[in-house]
């Protein structure tokens, strides 16, 4: 299981993910830490779910692709669709015709590549850009935020209600780490940490990338801890006014 969140905030975005992946070996799945964004060039972000392998032939292709430093257009958008295709069809074709020998009438999902792709315009205008494994596309930053993984379905329920297109970074980085997190401590299978939150922000001179240090993980997580204990409380004291009623 995997999660990767983006979300587009008022000066910026904030991307995050879980820190394991299940890798195969001859004994069975193993779980390993792994990356899962990456710094495609000065001003994007790259994360996916999906297949290692694969989401590895789609990193190498996005990369080589230099126009992407530029604002997105249509016509740019396009060809890296046309470009990620075929690789994604020769890894389910590779599949299928290696399955059906073993087993016709039992072929497993084949290896895909989910990808979140994330930039900040010249004109500072955020783009959460999601490419299915089919290469359907869709722009999400005008929904506020965007998600792949098996573990979406948390990172759904759980920024359900904020105001994520006025918040600033700093409060977004708040909100995807309490998202992580407890999607971690719910999902019953595949999500670990270590958590791992990057921002894209823009200045009046220059768009900046930057993933939090270790530092700054432990104190984005003692400033949720004291948030969660600040929850609790308010909690119980409009539930004690409940009852007084």
């Amino acid at each position: 299981m995997t999660l990767v969140i983006a979300l587009s905030c008022k000066n910026g975005i904030v991307i995050t993910s879980d820190g394991q992946t299940t890798v195969g070996s001859s004994g069975g799945p193993v779980r390993v830490e792994s990356q899962k964004i990456f710094k495609i060039n000065e001003n994007t972000l790259f994360g996916a779910s999906g297949s290692v392998g694969t989401i590895q032939k789609s990193l190498q292709i996005v990369s080589e692709i230099k126009d992407l430093e530029s604002d997105w257009t249509p016509s740019l958008m396009n060809n890296v669709r046309n470009k990620l295709f075929p690789v994604y069809r020769s890894e389910v074709e590779r599949h299928v015709v290696f399955h059906r020998t073993i087993n016709p009438n039992q072929i497993p999902p084949p290896p895909i590549a989910d990808i979140i792709l994330c930039k900040v315009q010249e004109d500072g205008h955020n783009m959460i850009w999601h490419i299915a494994p089919d290469c359907s596309d869709e722009l999400l930053h005008e929904l506020g935020y965007g998600c792949t993984g098996n573990g979406s379905i948390f990172a759904h329920t759980l920024l359900k209600g904020f105001d994520i297109k006025n918040m600033t970074t700093e409060e977004g980085k708040l909100l995807a780490y309490n998202t992580i997190k407890l999607a971690i401590e719910t999902g019953a299978y595949g999500l670990g940490e270590p958590i791992d939150i990057w921002t894209i922000t823009k200045d009046q001179e220059k768009v900046e990338v930057h993933r939090l240090s270790k530092e700054e993980m432990m104190a984005l997580k003692d400033t949720w801890v004291s948030w969660k204990e600040i929850e609790k409380e308010l909690f119980k004291k409009i539930a004690l006014k409940e009852l007084e009623k």
